[in-house]
């Protein structure tokens, strides 16, 4: 029997489960929007869509025409290499002859294996896979691409310089299996690494960060 007194006292049962009261979940008028506008957002953005539209056609029209492809790249290997030596491309043929009015002059034939077009069709669906992640910004992904292109065809042309001229120092026999199957293939492999390496640091933005790093302090570039 509780005594009666001045204080009061009041004794708590620990053993009861004590009731847990949770606020009722009310939607703000701003996470509404926010779930409407990720419900309506399309799977891939349209600009990134494009992108891969663009690349799977370039794909295509690289292995449909190929042989004009090939056509241009000996036309154009013809145009840098007539500096050095007398050479001249084919009408109508993926040919390039070289030392032409000596008795050594020849014909390189570029074909499908020795095209730069074989590598930049992966490098399209390359391209396509890094399009579709939208943490990576699309620009660096298409300037990317663009340098490793660029890359790729320009190595090309070296190589098909370098087999001319181990033809011309070797003859054709010694001279094409250097030039093409030695040091055509390794310089394919470093133009091929250069070129991923290339692709690599300008998505990632390395590469602008680099340059960035050797501007002198307080000064800004301003380009026209």
């Amino acid at each position: 029997m509780p005594g009666i007194g001045g204080g009061s006292h009041v004794h708590a049962d620990v053993g009861r489960p004590r009731p847990h009261v949770t606020a009722p979940f009310r939607a703000t008028p701003h996470g509404r929007h926010a779930a409407r506008r990720a419900a309506r957002a399309p799977a891939i953005p349209a600009a990134r869509l494009t992108a891969i539209v663009v690349l799977t056609g370039l794909a295509a029209l690289l292995l449909i025409f190929q042989y004009q492809f090939r056509h241009l790249e000996a036309a154009a290997a013809a145009r840098v290499y007539s500096v050095i030596m007398p050479t001249l491309a084919a009408p109508t043929a993926p040919v390039v002859w070289f030392s032409l009015g000596t008795p050594s002059a020849f014909g390189l034939v570029i074909t499908p294996d020795c095209s730069s077009a074989l590598l930049i069709v992966p490098l399209c669906v390359l391209g396509m896979g890094l399009a579709i992640l939208r943490k990576l910004a699309l620009r660096r992904v298409c300037a990317g691409l663009l340098a490793a292109a660029a890359l790729l065809v320009t190595g090309n042309l070296v190589r098909i310089g370098l087999i001319a001229e181990m033809v011309r120092w070797y003859g054709i026999g010694t001279g094409y299996q250097l030039g093409h199957l030695v040091f055509g293939s390794l310089l394919s492999v470093v133009c091929t690494a250069a070129s991923l390496a290339t692709l690599t640091l300008i998505v990632s933005g390395r590469g602008t960060r680099w340059a960035a790093r050797g501007l002198p302090h307080g000064r800004r570039r301003i380009t026209a």
